[in-house]
């Protein structure tokens, strides 16, 4: 199906037909793909883009479909869309809202959160925008775009950080469970993506607002995942973290503590930690990691 140039909202571009899902997929994927995007996401909709969103509905649901060409062609089209607001972060961010349009590439990168860093589990046809050991500045300029343009809503960045919390508490458990082993394999590597999600979510805001202040320092994300851990075996009684640390039995969390009691949190978590010292050191790899993304844009 042609395409009608120019972005009047008078003449809004002519789209295939959101039921034709083979059509909508070589149309993404293929050599044009991103000139379309660019286009419908540089139209002014009149209805805010809810009809060129719809494009892309079938995409979080075939993602983790049984049939594997099926899930791999929503794979494939995630990852287009993923590489275009990557590669066109700074011309995209100034189109117009189309709130409609954002909530549909949003929705479609979700099931993705994983793959982008690393994890092939679950879905297929979607890889890494970047080197995983590298700076990753590809997936920092996409979050960055939907951070920017998802015009209040949290969706992505959400999932984002219910993926992170997911890795952190699997390497927690993980960890205590063997100790000797959480500077390395499935465990380390675990905790790492979780690292590289976190240090996206702080690069993608500081992408969106070069002004804003930078949040989320690898100190603060290197706390969360000592608590993670700690909380797992931690009591009031211990020697090592003041009681006024826990509540009802519980070790509070890093969001629980005041300003004035953050360092003293963050030592007696860093002293309790010290009979594992591969705990210590994977806690440590988290926090290079961490930088080496949220820092380096």
């Amino acid at each position: 199906m042609g395409l009608v140039l120019g972005c009047d909202s008078r003449s809004e571009p002519e789209l295939p037909s959101s039921t034709d899902i083979s059509a909508v997929a070589e149309r993404v994927t293929g050599p044009d793909g991103q000139a379309f995007l660019r286009e419908i996401t540089n139209q002014a909709w009149r209805d805010d883009g809810q009809r060129a969103g719809e494009l892309f509905a079938w995409i979080p649901r075939d993602a983790t479909s049984d049939d594997r060409d099926t899930a791999t062609r929503a794979g494939h089209t995630a990852q287009a869309i993923a590489s275009f607001l990557a590669d066109d972060s700074e011309t995209v961010t100034n189109t117009p809202a189309n709130p409609a349009l954002w909530q549909a590439f949003s929705e479609s990168l979700v099931p993705y959160l994983g793959a982008m860093v690393g994890d092939e589990r679950d879905v297929v046809g979607f890889a890494p925008l970047d080197g995983l050991n590298s700076g990753m500045p590809r997936s920092a300029a996409m979050f960055g775009t939907v951070t920017k343009k998802s015009d209040g809503d949290p969706l992505f960045i959400d999932a984002a950080s219910k993926r992170a919390h997911g890795y952190e508490t699997s390497f927690a458990k993980a960890a205590m469970a063997n100790p000797l082993l959480a500077d390395r394999g499935e465990a380390l590597e675990t905790l790492l993506r979780a690292a590289r999600l976190r240090a996206l979510i702080a690069a993608g805001a500081h992408v969106a607002d070069p002004e804003s202040p930078r949040r989320n320092l690898p100190l603060s994300a290197q706390t969360d995942v000592m608590y993670q851990v700690a909380s797992l075996t931690a009591q009031p009684d211990d020697p090592h973290i003041d009681p006024k640390f826990f509540r009802d039995g519980r070790l509070l969390s890093p969001s629980e503590i005041d300003d004035d009691n953050w360092s003293i949190y963050d030592a007696q978590l860093t002293v309790y930690l010290t009979p594992w010292p591969r705990i210590r050191d994977a806690v440590d790899q988290f926090g290079g990691t961490y930088a080496s993304i949220a820092i380096g844009q």
